[in-house]
């Protein structure tokens, strides 16, 4: 675990100074936690920052493997939303290299980052692409408001660790917002692709079925 120390003049005009203007570094003061985190919030804290999103692939294959074929569908449409807002982001990133507090040795830093530029939050883009991708699906549309709410726990969470500054955050949902448009207007164009690889996955299935079922009855033979 590594820490930089705060800068002790900046939480002061933030709290002393009522004409000071809400931007990037004042939030990022308010929301970045202080020397001496608890080992409880600390826990807290990286479990919703660093852990959290590993739940995503975990949910989406349960909802793959028991959902219908326009289920299925739906989750492609939604991964496409994430693929297009991760390449946005990279574009973003590269076109507009904004340091992370650590290398502008700003507040503390509770989780250990590689220095590359942090607008925008990929865990955020992840979360929020996929919400707002849901909204337009026939099967997960109740997901959207869920994924959106983590999205904004686990942005707060790594701004409260010293990994992003809040503009980092809020620069996601632009990103997201464009990943899911475009896996909405790439919808019908990649529909045909869509079809084949559900075809295969059924017939890849079914043979899968009809193996497991003739193990299961040669094994019942031997007992």
């Amino acid at each position: 675990m590594m820490q930089k120390g705060c800068d002790a003049q900046l939480r002061a005009s933030t709290a002393d100074g009522d004409q000071e203007p809400m931007d990037n570094l004042h939030l990022f003061a308010l929301i970045n936690a202080g020397p001496g985190l608890g080992s409880l919030r600390l826990g807290a804290a990286i479990g919703l920052a660093q852990w959290l999103i590993y739940g995503l692939p975990l949910a989406m294959a349960i909802a793959w493997v028991r959902g219908d074929r326009i289920a299925r569908r739906d989750l492609l449409q939604m991964l496409l939303a994430t693929l297009i807002a991760l390449g946005v982001g990279q574009i973003v990133a590269h076109l507009w290299p904004l340091p992370r507090p650590v290398a502008l040795h700003l507040g503390s830093q509770y989780l250990e980052h590689s220095n590359d530029p942090g607008m925008p939050s990929d865990h955020v883009t992840v979360f929020w692409s996929l919400g707002l991708a849901a909204f337009g699906t026939r099967r997960f549309g109740v997901w959207g408001r869920p994924l959106l709410a983590m999205g904004l726990v686990v942005g707060w969470s790594r701004v409260f660790l010293g990994v992003h500054f809040p503009f980092d955050v809020l620069a996601a949902l632009p990103v997201a917002s464009m990943g899911a448009i475009g896996s909405h207007v790439l919808q019908r164009p990649t529909m045909p692709f869509v079809v084949r690889l559900l075809d295969l996955y059924d017939r890849v299935s079914q043979l899968g079925k009809l193996r497991l079922r003739a193990a299961r009855k040669a094994w019942a033979r031997r007992a």
